[in-house]
């Protein structure tokens, strides 16, 4: 009946949102001003519950299968190995929510899923809990870029696999990030133009990794992650998108002088064309469409 999968969808969605703010009050250093106030400032609890401690409901096991390399935010964040608890209801949420066949008439959708899961997978194996469906050795198709897709689409992409802008994750997603960082920017401004603020800090994660891995950055990130603090929708998962974008940010190599490419104080990129802009606004393809937040 409608109202019962209303019901059950808004009890996920509430999982998903408390699984999420205890990954967040996790996060070396807590997570920023959005971060749940934690208890006599002790040290920072389990991302998630230990099923042999307190069995998870089945919503919180589909969070912890939504979040996906998510959960390992704190350990990968402070330069630990994956937790051996996170990796037991990581592994316990992958069997109780197996991949979805694919659908042929979303071929993205499924990319980004499986993306997502050999991550998952990636980590789980670095735990010492290998599993064979995903399995971390199989290499998903590649993800189109901007040229294919265009690049509205391609950061709406892009910001579904954001899960993977994490340190301790490489390959060949995130060389694509590298490569096209100009095309991440942008996405990110249209975004926030748009105010879809839950893929613009999405994409502020990817362009925080990509200035952590080396790439010079096309945007200050600091004004964009504090403006979506303040309009954004307040969520957890989006927080704790901010949260992870922020400490990457943090520890991107400094250089000196200004922005790539860009006038000294405006920060724009340099390689965009004449009748171009970093917004797209007058571009093919860059007016405003049907292109709602990723889940």
């Amino acid at each position: 009946m409608p109202f019962a999968d209303t019901s059950l969808r808004d009890e996920y969605a509430a999982a998903v949102e408390r699984v999420a703010g205890r990954v967040l009050d996790a996060l070396p250093g807590g997570g920023g001003p959005a971060a749940p106030a934690r208890p006599d400032d002790g040290p920072p609890p389990p991302a998630v519950r230990a099923p042999d401690e307190s069995p998870l409901s089945r919503a919180e096991l589909a969070a912890v299968r939504v979040l996906g390399p998510d959960a390992f935010a704190p350990a990968l964040l402070d330069g630990r190995a994956p937790d051996p608890t996170t990796a037991l209801t990581a592994a316990q949420a992958l069997d109780a929510f197996p991949a979805a066949t694919t659908d042929p008439a979303r071929p993205e959708t499924a990319l980004v899923a499986a993306w997502r899961d050999r991550s998952t997978a990636q980590l789980l194996a670095r735990a010492g809990r290998p599993t064979v469906a995903p399995s971390a050795e199989h290499v998903p198709a590649p993800v189109p870029g901007p040229e294919q897709l265009g690049w509205p689409r391609w950061s709406v992409v892009m910001a579904q696999l954001s899960a993977l802008a994490l340190p301790g994750l490489d390959g060949a997603v995130h060389e694509l990030a590298r490569r096209h960082d100009l095309a991440l920017a942008r996405g990110a401004v249209r975004s926030m133009i748009r105010r879809d603020h839950r893929t613009a800090a999405r994409l502020a994660r990817w362009l925080a990794r990509t200035a952590a891995d080396g790439v010079p950055p096309r945007l200050e990130l600091a004004p964009v992650i504090d403006r979506i603090r303040l309009a954004g929708d307040g969520s957890a998962r989006t927080a704790l998108d901010l949260a992870i974008a922020e400490r990457l940010w943090k520890e991107r190599p400094l250089s000196e002088g200004p922005m790539r490419g860009g006038p000294a104080g405006r920060g724009l990129p340099g390689e965009v064309l004449p009748g171009e802009s970093l917004s797209g606004e007058g571009l093919p393809g860059g007016a405003a469409g049907p292109y709602g937040a990723p889940g």
